[in-house]
Order: structure tokens, then C-alpha cells, then sequence
């Protein structure tokens, strides 16, 4: 993973919130030294609707760091079609390579315990696509309600 931009990052940060907090259930966790803090905003009107997902991450300490991650749901018509997702990531603090490093860490982390399952005869990331699943589906019942 070289760049917050590419998709490598924001398949590893589903993974990782995947993992930490399956559904979404907490709105602030730990994990490994990081805080985690998710905040959900959505509008529906009678012609589109917009859902944002705001999740900061912070490592307090001498190293430590802030990072913003954002993603956007837009929907039109009167089938609620999905149109458009965005999704971005920013440093809000601290050095860049201490977050990398702590990212490339967490990588490793998943990369071990994939391994593990599969040899268990389930993968990791076939239980990580259920829990993002689950998590799609509630969120579009929620957002347009």
C-alpha cells in the first residue's frame, strides 16, 4: 500500500473495521493502540437521498497520529437507485510514516490470520465479505427510512 488513494487501502480499512467492529454496532472502538470514531449522517428527500460516513482514527503518544476517512452514498428515484459512492482519506496529524507503519502492521496481521482460517477450511475474508454484507444491507434500510 503506497497512497491513502488507491484501492488497496480502502479494501484493507473495510477489513479492518470489518474485523474490529463487525455490523457497526459501536460508534467509538479500540483496536491495537487506535482509537476509532464513527459518525453517520443521511438525508432522504422524495427524489434522492445522501448518506455520509465520517470515521476518524487516532493514536495518541509521541508518534501519534489522526486520520480522516470519509464515504458517501447518493440514491435517486422513486426505486432508490444507487448513482454515485465516493470515498476518500486524509492525515489530520502527525507524521505519515507512523501511520503507514501502523497500517502496513495491521496488513500483516490480516494477511496472518487469513492464512489461519483457511487452513480451518473458511477464509478470513469470506467471513470479513459477510460482516461487509450485512453492514450494505442495513445501511441501505436505514438511510431511507
Amino acid at each position: 500500500m503506497k497512497s491513502l488513494a488507491r484501492p488497496s487501502f480502502f479494501r484493507l480499512f473495510d477489513l479492518l473495521l470489518g474485523t474490529t467492529n463487525p455490523g457497526l454496532r459501536l460508534s467509538q472502538w479500540t483496536h491495537d493502540g487506535v482509537e476509532f470514531e464513527r459518525e453517520r449522517h443521511s438525508f432522504t428527500g422524495p427524489r434522492h437521498g445522501l448518506a455520509i460516513e465520517i470515521f476518524i482514527l487516532t493514536r495518541a503518544g509521541r508518534r501519534g497520529w489522526s486520520l480522516m476517512v470519509t464515504k458517501e452514498y447518493w440514491w435517486a428515484g422513486a426505486e432508490s437507485k444507487a448513482f454515485k459512492n465516493t470515498r476518500w482519506a486524509r492525515p489530520l496529524s502527525g507524521q505519515r510514516g507512523d501511520l503507514f507503519s501502523w497500517l502496513k502492521q495491521q496488513e500483516a496481521a490480516l494477511e496472518r490470520s487469513s492464512g489461519a482460517a483457511r487452513k480451518s477450511g473458511s477464509t478470513y475474508f469470506d467471513e470479513a465479505d459477510r460482516s461487509q454484507d450485512e453492514c450494505n444491507g442495513s445501511e441501505s434500510k436505514d438511510s431511507r427510512s
